[in-house]
């Protein structure tokens, strides 16, 4: 079970990187306004997507399988083999998106941002795969205060960015500070992890755990691919449609319910996860959902309704005067946040079943959804009609993780009972 001292620094985690994000987009606000702020998001995007192939399939395999491993022994294999194919896996990521640079800088921004600087954003994604690697196989241990140490190391990034924004550092110049510090700690820890993951045991079968681990990777290509390329096309389309401010404001939206989601995605993450990869397939299964739904969404609502009620206020203290949107623009996407949260409760629970491939389909009915929602109805956009069709994507992912998780546990049950019957 997992114990106060760890959820107290799941929570520190969480608070650490939201704490960071929100400190940089202040001082991108302050230093460039709405539309530094979204150029810096494209670019973040890609370095998302470099990484999340990995981060998104791999390694929330390696969790899963670290929490049923067995062994001491077994646990290391899987690291070293998971460290191998993550980075294999976002390199390819990385090479391709330097391949599509030119066409993405026009397609994705205009001209706005530089060619080379989608290098350096690929470059970025590729190396964040190697702290990541590390956080997923002391999840897997239930080590979230180890955890929590990895965060504050990392997150050095953000604030030596966040002071090079400060000091009037160019778009260039804070890509190439992210690029930098991200190299110097992945350095050290990839040290780490060749020294941790050392095996000395010929008897361990390493093929078994690589195909295990194998079968993650489809999901990391679908759901690290999908969602930054979606979150571009949407900025990108968006910026056709109303303008790169807007887009700011949709942008500086997004983050301030960030303090929400990202909190509640951490704690499905950090505490959940591990629990539904022990208990899938006992009864102890519906208890740890029932109970992560009561911890999760209630707090979530409220939290989401006081931002709701407070959103002016709250996007000029985060960002500053100008950042301003409509109340039903804001109401509508509030919800649309909530219904997102809820879905992923189901989205993890997939995970813990190795449902990879009913991950992989519901994942075309988020964020793909939308990109695909706000090109059919282009004409006439609207902020509004923006935050109702976000709405209406989530509506879609929802019932498919819900019905899918039905149907997989109705699926091992079945399963199960014939194994006894035998």
């Amino acid at each position: 079970m997992t114990s106060i001292q760890s959820v107290l620094a799941a929570f520190a985690i969480i608070l650490i990187d939201l704490l960071g994000r929100a400190g940089l987009d202040k001082v991108l606000a302050l230093a460039g306004g709405p539309t530094l702020c979204a150029l810096w998001a494209q670019l973040q995007s890609v370095v998302e997507l470099v990484g999340a192939v990995t981060t998104a399939g791999v390694l929330q395999g390696l969790t899963v399988l670290i929490t049923q491993a067995s062994e001491s022994r077994h646990e290391k294999v899987l690291l070293r083999d998971a460290l191998k194919l993550g980075a294999g896996t976002s390199l390819a990521a990385g090479l391709i998106v330097a391949l599509a640079s030119p066409r993405l800088a026009v397609w994705l921004t205009r001209g706005e941002i530089e060619t080379d600087l989608f290098l350096l954003a690929a470059l970025a994604g590729c190396i964040a795969v190697v702290p990541a690697t590390l956080n997923a196989y002391w999840l897997g241990k239930h080590q979230q205060q180890r955890m929590l140490w990895l965060a504050l190391l990392t997150s050095l990034t953000l604030l030596l960015v966040a002071a090079s924004a400060w000091l009037g550092m160019s778009l260039r110049g804070l890509i190439w500070v992210q690029s930098l510090v991200t190299a110097v700690i992945g350095i050290v820890i990839w040290q780490y992890i060749h020294k941790l993951s050392e095996v000395r045991d010929d008897s361990v079968d390493e093929a078994e755990y690589f195909r295990k681990l194998v079968k993650f990777v489809p999901v990391g290509l679908v759901i690290g691919i999908m969602s930054p390329v979606s979150m571009l096309l949407v900025r990108g389309m968006l910026s056709g449609t109303l303008s790169w401010s807007d887009v700011g404001f949709l942008q500086a939206l997004w983050r301030s319910t960030e303090w929400v989601t990202a909190t509640a995605a951490g704690v499905l993450s950090l505490i959940f996860l591990p629990r539904f990869s022990s208990t899938y397939g006992s009864a102890k299964f519906r208890k740890e959902m029932m109970r992560a739904g009561v911890m999760v969404l209630v707090p979530a609502a409220c939290l989401l309704l006081l931002i709701f009620f407070n959103q002016r206020s709250m996007l000029a203290a985060l960002y500053d005067a100008r950042f301003v949107v409509s109340d039903k623009t804001a109401g509508l996407f509030m919800l649309g946040c909530w219904i997102r949260i809820a879905a992923w409760l189901f989205l993890f629970g997939l995970f813990s079943a190795h449902r990879t491939g009913l991950i992989m389909a519901g994942e075309a009915l988020s964020l793909p959804l939308y990109a695909l929602l706000l090109w059919l109805f282009a004409s006439g956009m609207t902020m509004e009609r923006s935050a109702l069709l976000y709405l209406a994507s989530y509506l879609v992912y929802l019932a498919f993780s819900a019905a899918s998780l039905l149907y997989s546990a109705r699926v091992t049950a079945a399963s199960q009972r014939d194994t006894e019957h035998k």
